[in-house]
């Protein structure tokens, strides 16, 4: 039977219709005045970083009294704490109305790509929440990073769902273990945070072909 072939494109490009879809997703998030003190707080920490924003710099850019910020969250921290969760929910929603775009008998390696496509795009989209969620968490709290933590896992997951599909048509593939498996969103995260901080959110797009074909490699989709 023969193997998904893995194609290495030149680059993502925005796929027909997904400014639209992003766009609708981010406003039934952050609309509410909760949303617009998480989208503050994200705002604030990419200008100043997380230990200069204080709490009159968020309800300022909120434009809410701080009475509201306190019906909302306890301090400073939890509202960080929320703004990466935020972050990390919008990015699978995102992932899930992309998986759902493709066909029904799409096969594994078009998962992935679109999975892939779809985080690079939405780093270059967001890319406030991208530093906080792959950045700053690391230096604020542990709540923060065990968020990020359990959004690894569940990439993590869709990996391993999308093999099981790629070994059902090909029962030949080899089997890697769940903790290769586990690599590849951590391995395609660090990547991303080095980039991010070196050469900025526009340039993640362009990683997409290598973490794509990184993929098929540790899951053997590859010739």
């Amino acid at each position: 039977m023969r193997r998904e072939q893995t194609t290495v494109r030149p680059a993502a490009s925005p796929r027909s219709g997904f400014a639209e879809r992003h766009r609708a997703t981010r406003e039934a998030v952050l609309a509410s005045q909760w949303g617009r003190l998480i989208a503050a707080m994200v705002e604030s920490v990419q200008a100043k970083g997380y230990s200069a924003t204080t709490l009159s710099d968020i309800v300022g850019r909120a434009r809410v009294s701080r009475s509201t910020f306190y019906e909302h969250f306890a301090n400073k921290e939890e509202c960080f704490v929320e703004a990466v969760h935020t972050g990390i929910d919008i990015v699978a929603t995102r992932i899930a109305e992309e998986l759902a775009q493709l066909p029904p008998d799409a096969d594994a390696l078009a998962k992935i790509r679109s999975i892939v496509d779809t985080y690079c795009e939405m780093v270059a989209a967001e890319p406030d929440f991208a530093n906080v969620v792959l950045v700053e968490s690391f230096k604020v709290d542990q709540a923060a990073v065990a968020y990020r933590d359990l959004a690894v896992d569940r990439f993590a997951e869709l990996y391993r769902a999308f093999y099981n599909q790629a070994r059902a048509a090909d029962p030949a593939l080899p089997e890697p273990a769940d903790d290769l498996i586990a690599l590849i969103p951590e391995a395609i995260g660090e990547r991303t945070r080095r980039t991010l901080v070196s050469d900025g959110p526009a340039r993640v797009p362009e990683l997409a072909p290598l973490f794509v074909d990184f993929a098929a490699t540790v899951l053997g989709l590859r010739c």
